[in-house]
């Protein structure tokens, strides 16, 4: 592994800062050489030997790989190719329960929320009595403080116990009203991020993502929810179960 990304590091000829230059070396090696998850990368003593650079310019290197979610550092072993998020599409779970499960700390970054008047297509889908409005809920989603996804909910206003004022769970403030999901359609497909989804999720413009489009339903067959969320690829891995 060391010698691989010492290669591609030194064929490297751009001008940039040496840490960047080592961040790419790294990820680069990762994405195409399909290292395994959870695998120990050498020492950042190591990788300044090898490179014949300072130890300082390969911890910067590995601060922004942390951060970005790349590596994982376990206190006292060392540092690992960071495991993604798993979150399985045969079930119904919101973004805390599927980071409880992983073993990670959720968190929300509210960006906006605002009723609408809905147009022909969201009628459509919720089948809205007259008059009745919706929510549109922008946010980020984070685990251990690392941007994982953007949302964009649109809910009927009558599921939620207060539709401005969100809490750490949306699916947990539906149940208040009874219209917690119990099945939901979903697709899913690749996509590059756009400039709000980039922004959003701390990732260049054009980065690959995983879009999910979701349709939330409650037992009754009325779709209380209607979800956009764009995920970041190289951290989350949608896993389906099927009857052998």
């Amino acid at each position: 592994m060391l010698d691989r990304i010492s290669d591609i590091y030194s064929e490297d000829r751009d001008t940039r800062p040496k840490y960047r230059r080592l961040y790419k070396a790294i990820d680069q090696f990762l994405e195409s050489d399909g290292v395994d998850t959870g695998k120990l990368i050498p020492s950042e003593r190591d990788f300044a030997e090898r490179l014949g650079i300072s130890r300082v310019t390969v911890r910067k290197a590995f601060s922004e790989l942390l951060e970005n979610g790349i590596l994982d550092r376990k206190h006292g072993a060392g540092t690992f190719v960071s495991k993604p998020i798993e979150k399985s599409v045969s079930s119904i779970s919101s973004f805390s329960e599927d980071m409880a499960k992983n073993q990670l700390t959720p968190s929300s970054k509210a960006i906006s929320a605002q009723r609408l008047a809905p147009d022909a297509h969201l009628d459509l889908i919720f089948r809205l009595a007259p008059g009745q409005s919706v929510v549109k809920i922008q946010r980020v989603r984070l685990a251990n403080n690392l941007a994982i996804a953007y949302e964009v909910v649109l809910v009927p206003d009558n599921v939620l116990p207060d539709p401005l004022n969100i809490g750490r769970s949306l699916y947990k403030d539906m149940e208040q009203m009874g219209c917690r999901p119990t099945s939901a359609v979903q697709r899913i497909k690749a996509a590059n991020a756009n400039k709000v989804q980039a922004k959003m999720l701390d990732i260049p413009v054009g980065a690959a993502i995983l879009h999910i489009e979701r349709h939330g339903v409650i037992d009754s067959g009325r779709v209380v929810e209607y979800t956009n969320s764009y995920y970041r690829s190289d951290s989350y891995e949608f896993v389906t179960k099927s009857p052998v």
